[in-house]
């Protein structure tokens, strides 16, 4: 029996110009900001925070009032509402977040609702939507660290109103669809 801590012989090492092909690949950085060069943005809160979401994410914002709570579903689940006569999912904004936030459905908070890769739609309630404006993508600071498999992604960081602005990433969350929650 060989001995375990013993190192496995390598295979036969990468030709030059292959490794600099990983090389240059593997260093190449990820601009997440880069595609939202002169974007419209709906700025939101939610538990006290203030978010920034590209408009082209979005496929309404809606005024939900009422809905029905599903007991024995995932947590990231609030329930179901009625969007102009289709049953929505609504999904808990603060948890995808990852912040603390207790959400009732009244007539001063909004609900953005979303529509994935297989064009289901579902809500993201929200505390308030303060404004639509158009925002420069340099004005924000790209954020390290972003988790890439969280479903809402934190990607930059600014400042707008002399308020501290976070800018969101909800692409992850249509691509994956909401059959997960």
């Amino acid at each position: 029996m060989s001995d375990p801590t013993e190192l496995a012989p390598c295979a036969a090492p990468l030709p030059a110009a292959e490794l600099e092909h990983w090389t240059k690949r593997y260093a190449q950085t990820v601009d997440p900001l880069g595609d939202l060069t002169g974007s419209v943005f709906v700025i939101v809160r939610v538990a006290g925070e203030r978010f920034a979401l590209p408009m082209q994410a979005l496929d309404e914002v809606a005024s939900v009032t009422t809905g029905i709570a599903l007991p024995h579903v995932s947590a990231l689940v609030l329930g179901l509402a009625n969007v102009r006569g289709e049953l929505v999912p609504l999904l808990n904004t603060g948890a995808l977040l990852g912040i603390n936030s207790s959400y009732r459905l009244g007539a001063a908070n909004r609900t953005l609702v979303v529509r994935d890769a297989r064009s289901r739609r579902a809500g993201l309630p929200v505390d308030a939507v303060e404004s639509v404006v158009a925002l420069d993508a340099d004005s924000f600071q790209a954020q390290g660290g972003v988790a890439t498999n969280a479903p809402i992604r934190r990607i930059g960081v600014g400042e707008h109103k002399g308020r501290s602005l976070t800018l969101l990433d909800v692409s992850p969350l249509l691509a994956a669809g909401f059959n997960h929650f």
